[in-house]
């Protein structure tokens, strides 16, 4: 069988988001590995630090923060309710919202996860030196910036 030289994709820009699918998909698995290490996946982590960082917070806000829907979303608070790092509250003034605040517990384990996902993140970043890192930084911004253009 004869292997072809030329790329899968003949346009460039799919063979680019391959091999930022790849590096997503790689890097996603070494947060996983890391996390998992205090009991935590990394949608969990980022509900905890969602709401770590801006205090409690109703679902649907949470969700907008995280770009993920309410039903997603329903599912890892209730995970992370049974480990007991949050509760739910109804607001006093709407009964229809519900704000997900963190407990003394999920505060702590917020606290000290910190450091780990940071030390997990530059290691997914380390063969970047800091230049790079900047200028990946602003590439990124420069696409975000388009695709909600082209989504508008």
């Amino acid at each position: 069988m004869r292997v072809e030289k030329r790329p899968f994709f003949a346009s460039y820009s799919t063979s680019l988001w391959v091999r930022f699918l790849r590096f997503n998909l790689s890097s996603h698995k070494k947060l996983e590995s890391d996390l998992g290490k205090v009991g935590l996946t990394p949608p969990q982590f980022y509900v905890l630090a969602t709401i770590g960082y801006a205090g409690s917070l109703p679902f649907g806000e949470i969700g907008a923060k995280m770009m993920v829907t309410v039903s997603n979303l329903t599912g890892i608070v209730d995970r992370l309710e049974q480990k007991k790092l949050v509760v739910r509250k109804r607001d006093s003034t709407d009964r229809r919202v519900v704000h997900v605040t963190l407990t003394d517990k999920g505060a702590n384990l917020y606290k000290t996860t910190i450091p780990l996902f940071e030390r997990s993140v530059s290691a997914i970043f380390s063969s970047l030196d800091l230049p790079h890192q900047k200028e990946l930084s602003a590439l990124l911004r420069k696409l975000n910036h388009g695709e909600l253009a082209i989504l508008s």
